[in-house]
């Protein structure tokens, strides 16, 4: 084949419709990214608007590559940790790893206290990245792949304030979060524009009773956050001036490595969640 040939076969395919099947199994991954525990092939097909047997058989090669977990007991389907490994391979690829990690250790063992990156993966759902802990006795451990809602605690704060997100959009994801301690919703539209300003917020006890979280989000090139570290220990141990410096230091490192990331954000395409949002 010649040079001119295979350019045209390249050019074809960059021109050519998207493969089905490939668009439905995307739009299956970020219904059940969507979603806060397994659920069913019907409810997913139904949600959706695609063929039963199609969401199936797509649902179970899913499975297959891991993508995807089926939980027997309740025949419905959750994220599985292959995702988690390729979430983590992209992060590796463009240099969010190298960048985010020595921060995360360094943050860590200055203030022992357990630190975490939170990645935005829908516009209801991040996922725990990657996180550094302490030498500390008493430690709150969670592990990579945990999800939970966007707008939940101290990095809720600090994604809704850049999200772009409507006061009845924040509304109704604010009102199906289950916390211990929610504060009214009036009191949490005030603390996102605080966040807004100050480029950080914290959580004192109301996602969790004893519980605090100080986090600082990492936009985009656009403006748009997709990542947020947070610091997360026990509310005893966090006295208003600690959380303060420490507030200030978890916003100085997120600024640095929003800027350090700035050129890979403008060489690269939007992330899905920030195309929805513009459409």
């Amino acid at each position: 084949m010649h040079a001119d040939d295979r350019d045209r076969d390249i050019s074809t395919l960059n021109a050519g419709k998207p493969v089905g099947a490939v668009v439905s199994a995307l739009a299956i991954l970020r219904y059940l990214a969507s979603q806060d525990g397994a659920v069913s092939s019907i409810q997913t097909a139904r949600a959706l608007g695609l063929n039963p047997s199609t969401c199936f058989n797509i649902l179970k090669t899913l499975v297959a590559e891991r993508v995807v977990q089926f939980e027997e007991a309740g025949k419905a389907y959750r994220l599985g940790a292959g995702l988690v490994e390729l979430a983590g391979s992209a992060l590796d690829q463009v240099g969010y790893t190298r960048l985010i990690h020595p921060e995360l250790e360094r943050l860590a063992q200055a203030w022992q206290t357990p630190m975490t990156a939170w990645l935005r993966v829908s516009d209801a759902r991040v996922m725990l990245v990657d996180r550094a802990e302490t030498t500390s006795t008493i430690q709150i451990h969670m592990r990579i792949g945990h999800r939970l809602p966007l707008l939940v605690g101290a990095l809720g704060r600090c994604m809704a304030a850049h999200a772009g997100f409507s006061p009845d959009t924040m509304k109704r994801q604010y009102a199906a979060i289950r916390q211990d301690n929610p504060p009214p919703f009036e009191q949490f539209l005030a603390e996102v524009e605080e966040a807004r300003v100050a480029g950080y917020a914290v959580d004192r006890d109301g996602f969790t009773r004893g519980v605090t979280t100080v986090s600082s989000p990492i936009l985009d090139a656009g403006g748009t956050p997709f990542l947020a570290l947070s610091a997360v220990g026990l509310t005893a141990q966090f006295s208003d001036e600690r959380v303060a410096a420490m507030a200030a230091d978890l916003r100085d490192t997120t600024r640095r490595i929003g800027r350090q990331l700035a050129g890979t954000f403008r060489a690269s395409s939007p992330p899905h969640h920030q195309r929805e949002n513009a459409r």
